[in-house]
Order: structure tokens, then sequence, then C-alpha cells
């Protein structure tokens, strides 16, 4: 799912938009985390300290190593899913041409 449409459901069905870090982008849970509300009224949302002192020293996300490697981990990982989903449709139309071929 895309990370705007990450949705959190409660026990009265009440959908709950899952926060994602202003830092690292990262999902996390509503009551973990930390919500800054500036005093010109944007609201900042970081899933841990590490991320609301890095932001807050100014450091750019793009140019901190742990986030770079996250990022490399859930690309890596996405390429891992896509290439499983194609070899099942491999499979899964092999097997009908199986089938069709077992037919006549």
């Amino acid at each position: 799912m895309k990370q705007d449409e990450q949705q959190r459901e409660l026990k009265g069905g009440l959908k709950v938009k899952m926060p994602v870090c202003n830092f690292c982008k990262q999902n996390y849970e509503f009551p973990k985390g930390t919500t800054v509300v500036q005093k010109d009224g944007n609201v900042r949302y970081f899933c841990c300290s590490k991320c609301r002192k890095n932001s807050e020293m100014g450091r750019d996300n793009k140019k901190v190593k742990w986030v770079r490697k996250s990022d490399v981990a859930k690309a890596e990982k996405e390429k891992k899913a896509e290439a499983r989903k194609i070899m099942l449709e491999a499979k899964e139309a092999q097997k009908a041409e199986k089938k069709a071929r077992q037919k006549k």
C-alpha cells in the first residue's frame, strides 16, 4: 500500500491515518513517536528522537547514511517482490498451457 493510503482500523470501525516521519519517511503507529507543532502552525511528525534531533540540527535526510541505507533496503525489497510476482505469473501461465495441451 502507498503511504498516503495506509490506515489502521480501530475497534469501533474508525480508520486512523498512520503518520509518516518527516525525516526518514517511515510509517509508524500513532501513539509512538513525537508530534511537534511549530509556532506558525506546521505539524511535524517524528518516529523517534533520533529523527527529531537530526532534523533540529538541520541535517539533510538525503545525506544521512542510515536513512539512505533504509531507502536502498526498501527499493531492493520492492524489486524482489516484483520479481516473485512475475515468476508466479509465469508459472501460472505454464500450468494453463500444460492443461490446455492435456485436454487435446
